[in-house]
């Protein structure tokens, strides 16, 4: 069986009655408790880390560690010239390609002055057509001359429905290039806004990771963020036990900071993804009993109770051969089911009532 790393305070101080492990025992009704092992840190509410999106030089620090910051709140302002500069550039373009699609540009102006003059000739074609249509019918004038009124108006017709055309069409090119000089001015200036790095929640400022000047990258975290009083515990279970873990089971905390002190917990959540790289999995839990006064970061370890039963038959885990063999005489080995067990105890669910002796092994 594998042995569950133990925290001292979940042990049952259960006597056997017997000089020492050399010596036959019986097996015993008694209580027994399993847990699974787990370490971790104290967590503030929202924890986060706060992270650049962008890269360049920290310009300011608009907070101070211990400060308190709403959501929105500006944190650090980032400076990149070449990103300053390309917003101005594209805001310019904007502007230029917004001036061309008014009445006052020079080439709208010059298309619509030959729309309107090809307006002009096409009504004056087409009044000269017409009389010419007039007198032919009365037989006066040549059918040449009528031919030639009709030739021109045509030709008039055709030039001013080439040049509405094109003006119509330089109209939507004018105006998808502002658009797009719009969407390229409000994409910079979005990025913009990235150099000015601002808190996702309300919280407390609880440490500040870089200085004035220095280099940022988005890799590196430039502070750390929570509520203070909102504080829940994140634990690591090994693969191997986290199938006995679930929601609503006790947790037994020991503290670094609070030595030979037991806090109680309750588990609020178990991640269903494991790390590959720690071959663990996150699981959070909440205070039920807590130290007055907690800080971000502090490390625990934790007992997580998956287990207990009372009036259980139980041996010493000493006493156990491989995973499911005891010594019922010093040459004897006996096979027995086991149910729950920890790091001293094994209750014997078969194979072995509470009248039979049973032997250490041979070490």
């Amino acid at each position: 069986m594998k042995i569950i790393k133990y925290i001292p305070f979940l042990a049952l101080a259960i006597s056997i009655g017997c000089s020492g492990d050399s010596e036959k025992i019986k097996p015993q009704q008694r209580e027994i408790t399993e847990s699974v092992y787990a370490s971790g840190i104290v967590k503030a509410g929202n924890q986060y880390e706060v992270f650049a999106t962008s890269g360049g030089i920290l310009k300011e620090i608009l907070i101070n560690e211990g400060d308190t910051v709403a959501e929105g709140h500006a944190l650090f302002i980032i400076d990149n010239k070449v990103s300053s500069l390309s917003a101005e550039n594209a805001r310019l373009a904007m502007e230029q390609s917004a001036d061309k699609t008014t009445s006052n540009s020079n080439l709208l102006r010059d298309t619509e002055g030959r729309l309107k003059l090809a307006a002009e000739k096409l009504k004056n074609d087409s009044l000269l057509f017409a009389r010419q249509q007039s007198l032919w019918s009365q037989q006066v004038g040549s059918k040449i001359d009528l031919e030639k009124r009709e030739l021109a108006y045509r030709a008039a017709a055709t030039d001013y429905q080439s040049i509405l055309n094109q003006y119509q069409q330089l109209k939507k090119d004018l105006q998808k290039g502002y658009e797009q000089s719009q969407n390229s001015y409000q994409i910079l200036k979005k990025q913009q806004e990235d150099y000015t790095i601002k808190s996702l929640f309300d919280g407390i400022v609880f440490s500040i990771n870089k200085e004035k000047g220095e280099l940022v990258t988005t890799g590196n975290p430039l502070a750390v963020i929570g509520q203070a009083g909102n504080y829940t515990i994140e634990l690591q279970v090994d693969e191997y036990d986290i199938v006995k873990v679930k929601t609503g089971q006790k947790v037994f905390l020991s503290l670094d900071s609070y030595r030979g002190q037991v806090f109680e917990s309750v588990i609020t959540l178990v991640a269903p993804i494991m790390n590959t790289r720690t071959r663990t999995f996150t699981v959070y839990a909440t205070f039920t009993s807590q130290p007055a006064t907690l800080f971000p970061n502090l490390t625990v370890e934790a007992n997580i109770l998956v287990a207990r039963k009372k009036d259980a038959l139980v041996i010493p885990a000493s006493y156990l051969i491989g995973d499911g063999k005891v010594l019922t005489a010093p040459k004897e080995t006996t096979a027995v089911t086991i149910g729950i067990s920890n790091a001293e105890w094994v209750e014997i669910t078969g194979g072995l009532n509470a009248t039979q002796d049973v032997y250490p092994p041979v070490r």
